[in-house]
């Protein structure tokens, strides 16, 4: 099987089965996400790097101490991320939240977790954010179709 350029870049090509478009092969991810209130679960990169948090607030700074992140890989144990002491998220500003200090593009304001490799990566992916009495305050899965 080959890319065939000259027509698609989309587009592969098979002796057996002719042209086929790339995007009816890779199942593309389904993502839902939740919040109660101002902090949401933003972003999750499909390869397990980091988890992304936002602020969405116009005008209120929140307090993320004692606040944790929990995430499930197609049922396997929890990962679970505390967040640091004293650890504020300003109105409208996001984190990331990196596994390991694998990435050269983070900023200076973004966390790494020292102790996970990955934040994983599989077919049902759940990430939840609880805050320091233990409520859930979001929700972000992620589906991709076997």
């Amino acid at each position: 099987m080959e890319i065939n350029d000259s027509t698609n870049i989309n587009l592969l090509e098979s002796e057996d089965l002719g042209k086929i478009d790339i995007n009816e092969i890779v199942p593309k991810p389904t993502v839902q996400r939740s919040a109660k209130g101002p902090v949401c679960i933003d972003e999750c990169s499909p390869d397990g790097k980091y988890i992304q948090l936002a602020n969405t607030s116009a005008i209120r700074d929140v307090d993320l101490t004692g606040w944790r992140l929990l995430r499930s890989v197609n049922n396997a144990p929890e990962i679970s991320f505390a967040m640091p002491n004293n650890f504020k998220l300003n109105n409208r500003k996001s984190v990331k939240i990196y596994a390991c200090d694998r990435d050269s593009e983070r900023l200076p304001c973004d966390l790494v977790s020292s102790n996970i490799s990955t934040w994983g990566v599989g077919h049902t992916i759940i990430t939840r954010l609880l805050n320091d009495n233990d409520e859930e305050k979001a929700v972000h899965i992620q589906m991709i179709a076997k």
